[in-house]
């Protein structure tokens, strides 16, 4: 079945009207709770609003009354995934403060993106490679990969010699592998603890070589 109409789903500025009562926040949080996971379950080819509403028990018209297409539900369902991003990168950083122990760092650092990546690797998945996700979308995804990158280079400048060099090369590699692990290859090779530790070995060694240099 397609969908009732044909909304543009090219990134653009569409705009969600804000829910002011409990009763429209109820209905909001429902749509994009099924939108999720129809978007998991199906991925972008089956992301369709006609299930999207019955599964999430609202008329199409209710749906499109605040989603006016489907790039405008796709960026809230994005948004909402990007904020339990940031609050777990948050927690992770609030665990670095205060320490001296570059072994605190990459523990912290590598946890933060392991927990990101085990919540929902599906959606994960669709978001990060099937979706036409939106300009501010993007932007927003950058500015939480430059936040951390950042963070990781303040804490690593009482360390080595080029924080900023090293901070981008912890933060990017060890993104790249938890989300490879979890999102690409299912985590099949070896329990999420065994990858951590691995992981975290590697950073960790070369941490110690930079460390020397900055010293030599």
């Amino acid at each position: 079945m397609g969908d009732a109409r044909l909304p543009d789903t090219k990134p653009g500025k569409a705009i969600v009207r804000k829910p002011k009562q409990g009763r429209s926040k109820a209905t909001v949080a429902a749509i994009l709770e099924a939108g999720a996971r129809i978007l998991a379950e199906r991925g972008w080819a089956g992301f369709n609003t006609n299930v999207i509403a019955e599964r999430a028990g609202v008329s199409i018209g209710s749906l499109y009354e605040y989603f006016p297409n489907k790039q405008a539900l796709i960026d809230e369902i994005a948004s909402n995934h990007i904020a339990q991003g940031e609050a777990l990168l948050l927690s992770a950083a609030t665990g670095m403060i205060g320490s001296d122990d570059p072994g605190v760092l990459v523990d912290a650092l590598v946890q933060g993106l392991v927990d990101l990546h085990r919540d929902d690797p599906r959606l994960h998945r669709a978001l990060s490679s099937e979706v036409p996700l939106s300009p501010d979308i993007r932007a927003r995804v950058e500015t939480l990969r430059q936040g951390a990158i950042a963070f990781v280079g303040q804490a690593l400048a009482p360390h080595v010699d080029t924080p900023g060099v090293a901070a981008q090369l912890l933060v990017d590699t060890a993104d790249t592998v938890v989300h490879r692990w979890f999102v690409e290859d299912d985590g099949t090779l070896a329990r999420p603890e065994r990858m951590a530790e691995e992981l975290r070995r590697m950073l960790l060694a070369y941490l110690a070589v930079r460390s020397r240099a900055s010293r030599s």
